[in-house]
């Protein structure tokens, strides 16, 4: 008998996808805790994640819960490639907002941050950690605000600004390390960790030394498996350490030590910075055949994966030297070329220190190196002694552009000490002598315009110890307040301080120096939260007078404050 169409249609499907139908409705009948289960299994292939994470996701819209539609999308957000997951972002942040939840609104801006850090969008990830410091902070959630603080750490890291990075990973280890449940003390172990990493790029070996010593007696207390893969990263900057000392044994065996479980881990990045210094270890023995067998690993990555972090840059400096030495010209440039592909990179990634990167990556004397070999291989005709004179004349520009840089910084750095010098702890009080009113009447009118000078100076010292100048002011106004008409109180001034707008400005410019000279929390503000503060309308016009005022700008004054401290405290200790 023949069936109907619609019948034989119908009985296709369940004989094709029955074990799809049903495995989905018994997953979805699951509760979210066992899918959760499975989710979080380590045995689970990263394909069977993201069906379970599909289920998970489809019951949570049945039932119309939004808090576990969120949870599936960002669990799912760690897995799938960047594109996909900044999409996962977008159709997260809706859902934020209608469960109006203060704790996952800061979780999303957590995630946010770590997704664009991880794809080395640091503007990015900047913007977001930055936000999320701030909300956490508001509202009072000290994890998540600590988190994130590794994150910005780790962010300031990777664009070399090592000292911002130790003072967030300080903050982040000195609030884990008040706490003893066990996500407390891996939070303390990682900003241990980060906090080692920062200390060896700045090459303070007592301060990572100390660190080690902390970081030893804490990963003792986690679990066998935490235990194990923190050990290794502990011996990997015990590598470093013994490495900057110079002790070339206990550094190899430190790193070896760590390489194996690094590697099972999938941190390729670090993985490769230990080739490297295993490498630049080798090198300092003069054993540079061996050497580069480690420094092409990491050249190898860079062409698999056209990835490398701003650490491991020097080992194109080393391969285009050895190159150069065995006369490989071929090789040289393909090591020029991927020095020049990377400083390019770098310069696109790290827009806040573009001026940094184009002074130490010298990317246009790199770019004329490549030329010249180019111009070698494909002409074959110039000579060594040309090619010598060429580099030396290379060589010799770029001494003349360092010594002018070195002589402009040295030249800063004299004004902002003697600045530091002419800056007392306290306002300095200026003595004007008082009059004897009762006998002003009875003076000569001469006599009387100095009495009048007097007071007027003494009504000016008040306005200064009361520090009005900090206020808007204006020259008229000042001068109703001092019974006087402007043009008498202009003339004082101007005998005596220097025009009204100078001196007002001035007095609020040495305010400013003296107050961020002594008072460290106050550098923890925007520089036109300090412009309002200080009586600037904005952070252009307090950058315009005060390098008008000291010829330095204010970034660079905080800047080598921040380094002053750091000093000080390294000579404390």
């Amino acid at each position: 008998m023949k069936l109907p169409q619609k019948l034989l249609l119908f009985s296709l499907l369940l004989t094709i996808f029955p074990l799809t139908f049903g495995a989905f409705g018994q997953s979805t009948a699951d509760s979210y805790e066992k899918l959760w289960r499975a989710i979080q299994s380590d045995t689970l292939s990263q394909e069977k994640k993201l069906n379970f994470l599909e289920t998970y996701y489809r019951k949570a819209q049945i039932e119309k819960n939004t808090l576990e539609e969120y949870r599936a999308l960002e669990k799912k957000s760690f897995i799938v490639p960047f594109d996909e997951a900044v999409l996962l972002l977008k159709k997260m942040q809706p859902l934020v907002k209608q469960i109006a939840n203060d704790s996952l609104n800061g979780d999303f801006l957590n995630r946010s941050a770590v997704l664009y850090y991880d794809n080395r969008m640091f503007r990015e990830a900047l913007d977001y950690a930055i936000q999320s410091e701030a909300f956490n902070e508001k509202n009072n959630f000290p994890y998540n605000l600590n988190v994130v603080r590794i994150t910005i750490g780790n962010i300031y890291y990777h664009t070399r600004h090592y000292d911002r990075a130790v003072f967030y990973f300080t903050q982040a280890k000195d609030y884990y390390q008040t706490k003893k449940d066990y996500n407390h003390l891996r939070g303390y172990v990682s900003s241990l960790y980060s906090l080692s990493k920062a200390y060896w790029q700045l090459e303070d070996t007592a301060q990572l030394a100390a660190t080690i010593k902390e970081s030893e007696q804490t990963v003792v207390l986690l679990n066998p498996k935490h235990q194990l893969l923190e050990t290794a990263y502990l011996d990997y900057v015990k590598g470093g350490l013994a490495f900057l000392q110079n002790n070339d044994s206990e550094a190899t065996k430190y790193f070896e030590a760590a390489l194996p479980i690094i590697k099972e881990n999938g941190d390729f990045t670090n993985e490769h910075v230990i080739y490297l210094y295993l490498g630049k270890i080798l090198w300092r023995q003069n054993k540079k055949d061996q050497a580069v067998t480690y420094l092409t690993k990491i050249d190898e990555l860079f062409r698999e994966k056209e990835f490398l972090n701003y650490e491991l840059r020097e080992t194109y400096e080393y391969l285009i030297a050895y190159y150069k030495e065995k006369k490989l010209p071929q090789q040289q440039l393909q090591a020029t070329e991927s020095l020049i592909a990377l400083n390019n990179r770098f310069e696109k990634e790290q827009l806040s220190i573009t001026k940094t990167l184009h002074t130490e990556l010298d990317t246009k004397k790199l770019e004329t190196e490549r030329a010249a070999l180019q111009q070698l291989l494909k002409s074959n005709k110039k000579t060594y002694r040309t090619w010598l004179m060429l580099a030396a004349v290379g060589l010799l520009f770029m001494a003349v552009l360092m010594y002018r840089q070195n002589k402009a910084q040295k030249k800063l750095k004299k004004k902002f000490d003697e600045l530091l010098q002419n800056t007392p702890s306290e306002e300095v009080k200026i003595n004007v002598p008082k009059t004897d009113s009762a006998t002003e009447s009875s003076k000569p009118k001469s006599a009387a315009v100095k009495v009048t000078e007097q007071r007027l100076l003494q009504l000016l010292e008040q306005f200064e110890s009361e520090k009005r100048y900090l206020e808007p002011v204006k020259l008229y106004e000042l001068a109703e307040e001092f019974g006087t008409n402007r043009n008498t109180l202009s003339a004082l001034i101007n005998e005596h301080k220097g025009n009204f707008s100078t001196y007002v400005n001035k007095l609020r410019i040495n305010q400013f120096v003296r107050d961020l000279t002594y008072q460290p929390d106050l550098r923890k503000m925007s520089l036109d939260e300090l412009a309002i503060m200080y009586g600037f309308a904005n952070a252009k016009t307090l950058s315009t007078q005060f390098k008008e005022e000291t010829e330095l700008t204010p970034n660079y004054f905080l800047k080598q404050l921040e380094l002053r401290d750091i000093e000080l405290s390294r000579n404390a200790s």
